[in-house]
């Protein structure tokens, strides 16, 4: 198994205008683990300026949303790039480096984007806070319109099985990486297993409407 970085805009679009990811995840027969995106090679190779490069550039979001697609349902990662601008220095150059370094890791989960790279051992630090609290911050509503949807309890919110899907799967996550305890999600009313079926399927056989 290896993992590739995309660093090259020919790693995006490909001469005869396929999208060149889906290629390389096919020619690695099931080897591949994830997509990297490489945040400066790729955005110098466009003439961005130095001053201007960063994982929020619309070059990166543009490559990212490429990526995204081609490795979604596939069983393959997408990782985000790097920033580095690191968190060193006096006490309000650390907290910029932390302001901005939080900034881009909440921007590439709120995209669908899990993982992402850090360049130093101060950068954890933010990685850690920030994807706890965006873990934290709707997880009883999304585990309270679980509930419903199971229930067929549309007074409120009318959702489907993609949306019951995403849910799942975000409170799955919420629960691998720390965020919610066995104990807050029992609010959903479902044990592991029928999580874990929602997140792959958004439904319960028998049970879902």
């Amino acid at each position: 198994p290896f993992e590739v970085q995309v660093e090259t805009p020919q790693a995006i679009l490909a001469a005869d205008g396929a999208a060149e990811p889906a290629r390389l995840i096919a020619a690695g027969a099931g080897r591949v683990l994830s997509l990297h995106y490489g945040t400066y090679d790729y955005s110098a190779s466009l003439g961005v300026d130095a001053a201007e490069q960063s994982m929020e550039h619309p070059v990166a979001d543009h490559a990212k949303d490429v990526l995204q697609v081609a490795t979604t349902a596939v069983g393959v990662e997408l990782s985000d790039g790097s920033t580095n601008r690191i968190p060193v220095g006096t006490a309000t150059e650390i907290l910029e480096g932390w302001r901005i370094h939080h900034d881009l890791v909440g921007r590439h989960l709120r995209r669908g984007v899990r993982q992402g790279w850090d360049l130093h051992a101060s950068q954890l630090v933010t990685r850690h806070l920030t994807t706890i609290a965006y873990f934290r911050a709707d997880w009883r509503v999304s585990a309270e319109r679980l509930r419903a949807y199971v229930a067929g309890d549309t007074s409120r919110w009318m959702d489907e099985p993609a949306t019951a899907k995403a849910m799942a799967g975000y409170l799955v996550r919420a629960r691998a990486c720390g965020a919610v305890t066995d104990a807050e999600l029992e609010v959903t009313g479902l044990d592991d297993t029928q999580l874990r079926t929602l997140q792959v399927s958004g439904r319960l056989q028998g049970v879902t409407p």
